[in-house]
């Protein structure tokens, strides 16, 4: 069983059929870095964990919702993240299937 950590919001590892979760493992990016970073792409940052075969991870969650709903420019948005911060990093997971950037 994955150890749980007190006070921090969980997501599930693969989100509902529709939803999607961008999110930024905060074991490859320093959380300063990343607000800076994500604040100017116009992403907020919410810390929260996520429990994988290898054990918790922590992520900070950039976006979350249906996959409907995400702004026009939401890809062009993950490919400037993807140019300013450890691409290992980021793992865009929609319902059903997970994308994670190389």
């Amino acid at each position: 069983m994955a150890a749980t950590l007190e006070g921090i919001k969980t997501i599930p590892t693969i989100p509902r059929q529709g939803e999607q979760y961008l999110s930024v493992n905060l074991a490859l990016v320093s959380l300063p870095e990343l607000v800076t970073v994500a604040q100017a792409l116009g992403f907020k940052t919410e810390v929260v964990q996520i429990h994988q075969r290898s054990g918790t991870e922590v992520h900070a969650l950039l976006w979350e919702g249906m996959m409907t709903e995400a702004a026009a420019d939401f890809d062009e948005r993950v490919d400037a993240l993807a140019d300013r911060i450890d691409t290992k990093a980021i793992r865009s997971v929609r319902g059903g299937w997970t994308q994670q950037t190389a």
